[in-house]
């Protein structure tokens, strides 16, 4: 009997530390990266040659963990970068051959931040959870793609970069949701 209950204690503690660990991941957080992203883009481009250009930046919440990933180009190569959205550090760079099917159009140079993106998609829902801001190249323009958790049901919301209005998809429907 004595082994049982020793099992069952085991078990109940491992059970509640993982979920004060994985706990944050599943509730989610509505906090803001302490690292802004023209912080986290300045990070990067001490890594980044000169001259490189900025095809697609990235915040992400995973399990309760803030994370932005940058990816530059230049010629024939492509550069990554995580970094740790809390405290600004890099977690990984990569270098690797690139080899474009089209060149990609000049990204603008008066976008909105990060911060303003943010703001207007958690206007829209208030009661959602953002869980990632990523700016690239899609729907045939530069856009945000602001993807938000609202009522147990993920949502994806697009933005241009330059004006910050929301988009509307070509099948005519906004948001979209995808589970």
């Amino acid at each position: 009997m004595k082994k049982y209950t020793v099992f069952g204690i085991y078990c109940l503690v491992l059970l509640l530390s993982a979920a004060s660990i994985y706990g944050q991941g599943f509730t989610g957080t509505n906090t803001a990266p302490q690292i802004d992203g023209a912080r986290a883009l300045q990070i990067a481009q001490t890594r980044f040659p000169a001259g490189s250009t900025v095809i697609d930046m990235e915040w992400e919440l995973k399990r309760g963990w803030s994370e932005w990933s940058i990816t530059a180009i230049q010629g024939q190569m492509r550069y990554s970068i995580k970094i740790d959205g809390a405290t600004g550090q890099i977690m990984s760079y990569s270098e690797r051959q690139y080899a474009p099917r089209q060149p990609l159009p000049q990204p603008p140079a008066n976008r909105i931040s990060f911060e303003t993106i943010r703001q207007n998609a958690q206007s829209a829902n208030p009661s959602g959870i953002i869980q990632e801001v990523e700016y690239g190249y899609k729907h045939l323009r530069w856009v945000f793609e602001v993807k938000i958790r609202v009522n147990n049901r993920n949502t994806t919301l697009y933005f241009d970069a330059v004006t910050g209005q929301s988009l509307q998809l070509s099948s005519g429907r906004t948001p979209r949701t995808w589970l």
